[in-house]
């Protein structure tokens, strides 16, 4: 394959995971602007997009039957930069949420269409390279972006939006470099094989990704506010701080297969202790760089276990369904992004806390517990197979 078509592919990559992230910066400067809309409408700002991904991805696979990849792809970043740009021109959130729904529809037809690309044109090692400069496009270029956005505040919340104009670059690149052609059938699939039920575990799978998303998207949805309201920068601050974050999904996307291959069946409680550590110390944070490391260390868990995850639901899901396996996967994913916001502050209104400081704190320490829990299980079961 060309360098052009790589780089488009990669290119690509960066919209999943920045979409919704690229608002976060926002947040509290719609805030300030929009003083009689709810809170929690506000902070949806940044998941809702993700909610609508998976009408999308329902219709994706419809449309795929009698349109090309490459159309696909076009009417996808036509929808990303109309819900991109489109709330700039919005004066009220229900405005802005309308567009960032079709921000959300845009998303779903790329991100499965580009991983469908990528397993159509790309074959053994060649394919793995691929997905592993995925992983470092999707952190390294989150950064990038979340950085400029970051910036861009002080501007006023308009500006933010205004960044997504540059998925025009990413529609000229598809249309010179994505070939035309409709999609190669996967291998091993056929219609008989489709319709058989999806395996118990791929849904055991979905869950707990879900469970991730909705622990690492506490971070974009809450740290403007955090940050602003303990005096510790200004709503630019929270977009570098989630830059760092990006970072370290980054660096443990690189050492993470090894890490794994180390730490065997201690991976699952590393996590854990890696949110719960996070969580805690970001509740107790009162100054910048206390911050800063939980919110490093948030990203360094995402970035470790979102692989785990994404390797267990290819060995669950069986040959025929594994395509289908992934998209539910995307779909779990979104639903997380989705309900974050939603279970912070129902966890703050329940127990009437009156910061989010309240709420990481105790999220921190359900997550420790859960570690707890989980070390006593791996040494029980390695006194099991010493018995044995």
């Amino acid at each position: 394959m060309n360098k052009s078509f790589k780089i488009t592919l990669l290119a690509l990559a960066v919209t999943s995971t920045l979409a919704p992230m690229l608002a976060a910066p926002a947040v509290k400067l719609l805030m300030l602007d929009f003083t009689e809309a709810n809170t929690v409408l506000i902070q949806l700002v940044v998941t809702f997009a993700s909610f609508f991904i998976l009408p999308s991805l329902l219709i994706g696979n419809l449309l795929s039957r009698w349109l090309s990849k490459k159309t696909l792809l076009v009417i996808g970043l036509i929808l990303y930069v109309i819900g991109g740009v489109g709330p700039a021109l919005m004066n009220s959130i229900g405005g802005i949420l309308t567009l960032r729904a079709v921000l959300g529809l845009g998303i779903g037809l790329i991100t499965p269409l580009m991983n469908a690309i990528v397993a159509e044109y790309f074959d053994g090692e060649e394919r793995s390279k691929m997905n592993g400069l995925t992983v470092g496009v999707n952190g390294l270029g989150g950064a990038f972006f979340l950085i400029i956005g970051g910036a861009i505040t002080a501007l006023g919340w308009r500006g933010v939006f205004w960044t997504y104009s540059f998925g025009i670059v990413l529609l000229i690149l598809v249309l010179a470099f994505i070939p035309g052609g409709k999609p190669v059938i996967t291998r091993g699939e056929t219609a008989s094989d489709v319709k058989l039920s999806l395996p118990v575990g791929v849904y055991a799978v979905g869950l707990l990704t879900t469970g991730l998303m909705v622990l690492y998207y506490v971070i974009p949805t809450n740290l403007a506010s955090f940050v602003v309201d303990n005096h510790l920068g200004n709503s630019a601050t929270s977009g570098y701080l989630t830059a760092v974050s990006f970072i370290f999904v980054f660096f443990a996307g690189i050492i993470g297969a090894r890490l794994q291959h180390l730490l065997r069946k201690g991976s699952v409680a590393f996590i854990l202790f890696l949110f719960g550590a996070a969580f805690l110390l970001l509740g107790e944070a009162h100054n910048l760089w206390m911050v800063a490391a939980a919110v490093g260390i948030v990203g360094f868990g995402f970035g470790f276990a979102y692989p785990i995850l994404l390797s267990k639901m290819a060995i669950v899901a069986t040959t025929a369904h594994r395509t289908l396996a992934i998209m539910l996967m995307t779909a779990f994913a979104n639903v997380g992004q989705f309900i974050s916001p939603l279970i912070t502050n129902g966890i703050q209104s329940v127990l009437d806390l009156n910061s989010i400081r309240g709420v990481l704190l105790l999220i921190g320490v359900l997550v420790t517990g859960l570690f707890i829990v989980s070390v006593i299980r791996v040494i029980v079961s390695k006194k099991e197979l010493v018995k044995a």
